[in-house]
């Protein structure tokens, strides 16, 4: 969340001083850390759900997979979110050379 928090701060700068060609570069970036944050959440209150139900006595079976659900998204899918947001935060410079490497 932190990670999204700082790249829409850059992005909506960016935006606002018409650098649009960096705000273009990190969309996709963004878009995907975006997902990630959000997936994140969602996964998180679920879990913190089953975890309490399991805690009151409730018996389910699916509340242990959805606390290993989310516990494999923040294992496995939530490090990205720091190379995600290094991509938003360096606009268009990953371009800034791309002509002399196409010639």
């Amino acid at each position: 969340v932190d990670a999204l928090d700082r790249a829409t701060a850059y992005e909506q700068k960016a935006l606002g001083e018409g650098r649009t060609l960096d705000v273009l570069t990190g969309s996709t970036s963004y878009l995907r850390l975006f997902g990630l944050a959000q997936g994140g959440a969602a996964l998180a209150q679920i879990a913190l759900a089953a975890a309490a139900d399991r805690a009151a006595g409730d018996k389910d079976p699916a509340h242990e997979a959805r606390i290993a659900l989310c516990r494999f998204f923040a294992e496995a899918l939530l490090p990205a979110a720091p190379g995600l947001e290094q991509m938003v935060l360096s606009g268009a410079s990953c371009l800034a050379k791309a002509d002399a490497a196409l010639v």
